[in-house]
């Protein structure tokens, strides 16, 4: 992107399983040459999705699916895969671990390097181009 925007979203094992969430994510900005297209203009910023990953199994599946995956601290992954139900104790370390993971990229690594973002769940698809709503002139 002209403006250096980069699109992020963190992931966990259950997300990346074949024919889930993350799978739903990318043909939203698929350019529709190898899979269905669902988003309309989206395609242009599959290149600038990042995914951070919670653990080693969804690290290794999203390699399989997109070229911009980040392992976030896998010191204790193996509590960090599969689904989780809402605010049980996993579901709460999974966002945790995101948080820091925000903290660690965001602050470190895209705003020191003069980026801008924008965090989305893996669970919103992109059914059209956003960023003009953003950028009205």
């Amino acid at each position: 992107m002209e403006d250096k925007t980069v699109i992020i979203t963190a992931l966990n094992e259950a997300w990346v399983a074949p024919n889930s969430i993350f799978d739903l994510f990318l043909e939203s900005f698929c350019d529709g040459c190898h899979c269905f297209h669902i988003g309309i203009g989206t395609e242009k910023y599959l290149k600038h999705v990042i995914a951070g990953c919670v653990d080693n199994k969804a690290y290794e599946r999203c390699l399989h699916l997109h070229p911009h995956c980040y392992l976030i601290n896998a010191t204790d992954s193996d509590r960090l895969s599969g689904s989780k139900n809402y605010m049980t104790p996993g579901y709460l370390k999974i966002i945790w671990r995101r948080m820091e993971f925000l903290r660690e990229v965001l602050f470190f690594f895209v705003l020191a390097l003069g980026y801008n973002f924008l965090f989305t769940d893996a669970d919103i698809l992109w059914f059209r181009d956003p960023f003009p709503q953003f950028f009205q002139t």
